[in-house]
């Protein structure tokens, strides 16, 4: 897979809550749309600082579809938008104000590291395959 032109999920690899949500976004794109990509990585970093993040801060998990990048809560609902249902109708998240999507997805983030449990962030074999360094 090229990273410059598929669609990439650039995640917090330390981050069990998130490692679980790629998890889910690979079981559920039988075409392999998507690329996981670690924050920590070499090219995850220097994307997130082409963006104006800060890599070392996670405050965000960033989408890249076509081209056009989302952060915070439309990560969540524009991944979900393109599998099939009944995944698609997170679509009505869309429909929030952006203050209130944006507060809701900065209490999670904020508490993810208390909501994620005491489960392992390795990548599963299906997401190695499809990780991109």
């Amino acid at each position: 897979m090229d990273r410059d032109t598929c669609d990439l999920y650039i995640y917090d690899g330390d981050c069990a809550l998130c490692s679980r949500f790629v998890r889910f976004l690979v079981a559920h794109d039988p075409e392999g749309r998507f690329a996981p990509m670690t924050a920590q990585s070499s090219a995850g970093r220097k994307i997130y600082i082409a963006q104006g993040l800060d890599p070392d801060a996670m405050e965000t998990a960033l989408l890249r579809i076509d081209g056009r990048y989302y952060r915070n809560l439309d990560v969540f609902t524009e991944s979900l938008a393109v599998l099939e249902w009944p995944w698609k109708a997170a679509m009505v998240l869309r429909w929030l104000p952006s203050p209130l999507a944006n507060w809701l997805y900065r209490r999670i983030a904020n508490n993810r590291k208390l909501l994620q449990g005491k489960s392992c962030p390795v990548p599963t074999p299906e997401i190695r395959v499809r990780l991109i360094e």
